[in-house]
This record gives C-alpha cells, sequence and structure tokens, in this order.
C-alpha cells in the first residue's frame, strides 16, 4: 500500500491529465478566495468609483453587478467540481463582463487566471483521453504563459525604481533588516532578486533547467507570501491565494516535463491558434510598457515602482462637499494650501484590498469623480507621481484634462 501511495506521489507517474485537473481545480479555488478577499471590487456599491471600459456601461445598477457577482462565485465553484467545457466558457464571460463594467477589476492575478482558463474551453471538449496530444498542448500553453510572466517581471525589475525603493522594503519588512544596515546598500543584492525571476523565467524554455525553474519559484513564492502575511507587513493580500495558485501551477506543469516548447502545436483544434496569440500578448506586448503604450499590469510590470500612483488634494470647501465617508481617507500634505490630501492608492486599499490600477484611463476616471462633486475646480488638485514624490516625478492635471 505504502509502495503505491509514493508511486502515485512521484512526478514522474503523473499523467498530463492528471497534472491539468490539479491545475485547473486549484486555480479555480485560488481564484474564488481571491474574489472573496477582494468581495467589495466586485459589487456595486462601494465608494470608490467604478471605472467602466465604455461610458455606457456606466449605466447598469448595482443589481447587475450583484446578480454577475453571484453567478460568478456560483460557476467558480461548479468549475471546481466539474470539468465542463460549457463552464469554463461560463466562467471566463462573466469574468469579461464584470472588467468591462469596472476595469479596476483587471488586477493582474484576474488577467492570469482569465489566460490560464482559456485552452481548458477546447480541452474539456476532447472526449477520447487516450489522445495525449490535447492535454500536453494545454501543458504547452499554461508554460509558455508562465515563461511571459516570469521572465518580464524579472526583467522590469531591472530598474532604479525597484533597487531605490522595493528592495529596502522587502528586506526591512521580511527580514527586519534595520533601516541604517549596509545591506540595503548592496544594489547587488536587488539585482540578483531581478536576476532569480528572469531565470526562472528562461529556464522554463528547455526541459534539462525546469527543476531548478520550479525549485526557485517555489522559495520565491513562500517569501511572497511571507512578505504579505502579517510577518512581512505588506497588505496586499488578494495576491496570497495568487502565490500559492502559482506553486501548484509550475510544479505540475512543468516539474518532471520533457516536451519540448512548441510555438505552434500540431494538430487542428483552436490550441494551434490560441497559442501563437498568447505568445503575442504574453511575450511580445509588454515591451511596449517600456515606453508606456501597453498597461503595466498586462505586462507584469508589478513591485517595481515604475507605474503611476494618485494624489487627490482639497481645499476646505471642496472636503465640505466630499461624501462623509471619504473624511478617513484625509491626510496632511502639503500640497494645496489649507487643504488636505486623498492617497488614492491608500484607498482603494482599504475598501477593496487590491492597489489601483495604474493607468492613465482610471487616473481620469478618478479626477473626473472628484470634479463632479466640487462646485469650484480651484479647491481641487489632481496629481500622479511616481515615488519618489520629487521635482521631475509627479504630474498635475485638471478636471479639463480628465475629459
Amino acid at each position: 500500500m505504502f509502495k503505491s501511495f509514493s508511486t502515485k506521489l512521484n512526478p514522474s507517474n503523473w499523467t498530463a491529465d492528471q497534472r491539468l485537473s490539479i491545475i485547473y481545480k486549484s486555480v479555480c479555488f485560488c481564484f474564488l478566495i481571491g474574489i472573496l478577499i477582494t468581495f467589495p471590487l466586485w459589487h456595486h456599491d462601494r465608494l470608490f468609483p467604478m471605472v467602466p471600459f465604455h461610458p455606457a456601461l456606466s449605466d447598469f445598477g448595482a443589481g447587475v453587478h450583484y446578480f454577475l457577482l453571484g453567478l460568478l462565485l456560483l460557476i467558480t465553484i461548479a468549475n471546481i467540481i466539474w470539468k465542463k467545457s460549457s463552464l469554463a466558457i461560463a466562467l471566463i464571460s462573466i469574468m469579461i463582463l464584470l472588467v468591462l463594467l469596472d476595469q479596476m477589476r483587471l488586477q493582474p492575478w484576474v488577467y492570469i487566471y482569465f489566460l490560464m482558463f482559456i485552452p481548458f474551453i477546447w480541452y474539456f471538449r476532447v472526449k477520447d483521453k487516450k489522445d495525449k496530444s490535447s492535454s500536453l498542448q494545454v501543458l504547452n500553453y499554461i508554460r509558455i504563459l508562465l515563461i511571459g510572466t516570469y521572465t518580464w517581471s524579472g526583467l522590469h525589475k531591472f530598474s532604479t525604481e525597484f533597487i531605490e525603493n522595493v528592495y529596502p522594503s522587502m528586506m526591512m519588512g521580511l527580514f527586519k533588516v534595520p533601516l541604517d544596515s549596509k545591506l540595503l546598500e548592496m544594489k547587488e543584492l536587488g539585482y540578483g532578486m531581478a536576476m532569480v525571476e528572469l531565470l526562472i523565467g528562461l529556464g522554463l524554455i528547455f526541459p534539462s533547467t525546469r527543476r531548478w525553474s520550479v525549485l526557485l519559484a517555489i522559495i520565491q513564492h513562500l517569501l511572497i507570501l511571507a512578505w504579505v502575511s502579517p510577518l512581512g507587513g505588506n497588505t496586499n493580500y488578494a495576491i496570497l491565494p495568487w502565490n500559492v495558485a502559482m506553486i501548484i501551477l509550475i510544479i505540475f506543469c512543468a516539474y518532471k516535463t520533457k516536451e519540448s516548447i512548441l510555438f505552434w502545436p500540431a494538430g487542428q483544434n483552436s490550441l494551434k491558434w490560441s497559442t501563437p496569440l498568447l505568445i503575442l500578448f504574453i511575450w511580445i506586448m509588454p515591451a511596449l510598457n517600456i515606453k508606456d503604450k501597453w498597461d503595466a499590469y498586462l505586462s507584469f510590470n508589478l513591485y517595481t515602482e515604475r507605474i503611476s500612483h494618485m494624489f487627490v488634494a482639497l481645499r476646505q470647501q471642496a472636503i465640505d462637499e466630499l461624501d462623509p465617508q471619504h473624511l478617513e481617507y484625509l491626510a496632511f500634505e502639503n500640497l494645496i494650501d489649507e487643504g488636505k490630501v486623498i492617497d488614492i492608492e491608500r484607498w482603494s486599499f482599504e475598501e477593496m484590498n487590491v492597489p489601483v490600477y495604474p493607468s492613465h484611463k482610471v487616473h481620469c476616471a478618478i479626477g473626473n469623480y472628484f470634479c463632479s462633486k466640487v462646485s469650484n475646480e480651484q479647491n481641487l488638485m489632481l496629481v500622479t507621481y511616481r515615488k519618489p514624490f520629487i521635482d521631475g516625478n509627479y504630474k498635475i492635471f485638471t478636471c479639463k484634462d480628465c475629459l
């Protein structure tokens, strides 16, 4: 009996279908936990403004959002229990609708889950389980997804913003390194973190190096899990289930696998076309983010501080015109005479447990929200910035700029 159990635990004995079954159920479960952690993000009754992709989509009320949210929860649970193409289609469709109604929902973990669910539409349609080609193609697709994710996430961290801002924060939060420690001045360690993530992505390309990529990825995600726990002091709890999902993904799609990466899989099914499209969006398009031509979250530009944040500064007259609930997010900052500031990032985290989606469109939507609340635009100042908040790193814009 023990020998039989140990044989099942041996990765060499996992079939492609077994790997995919564990991947799909685990990722659906982690997605469900992520939704519950960020519950206010997915409904309409919140203070933080909605950011629909088109103005016409702003006409849908709270009832539509709650209905879609209820469907999302039920169908996600159904996908954990049953493996059906129709359920995968329903899950993807509802995700699209909810994101169209509010771009704030397009968090990086939602984007990764969405892309990962796609090939299972065709995989679940395969009735002849003796044909291994479809299951191997899905594993190939997931590996391509992870290669792009880790590679670009690592490349984006080769920046002064990551080395000077994020790296010290991680060292102080996770390892309790004191502020005056010389370790914080050792930029080589920061670049080493970026290099490890880059090597994880590149190592997944070659069957001979995947074992090391899996090991490095597990260590990295365990450290991230510690960092975003109370131990590390980070508050982005929504990425806890995502990092668990990434560990499961990389183990079951890469460990002890010998298949080479296929850019154009054989066969006539839809994976033959979805794989090169995935390469376009995951491997090529993120390069445009270097020139701010592609969104940071869609480029896996994460925890680099090469993204824009937002302040809204208000004089007392404007503050008096706001909903009283805004008062808990006000802080004194020397940005506007006789006024206070709302840190939009802090507001988003405290109300929805997610960061602000860093794009010009979202910042303009937030600007429009405050412009509609105040009677005199002179009592309002909108500021986008990149850390640290110094000359040259921030931009002031007006209500007219938001139109």
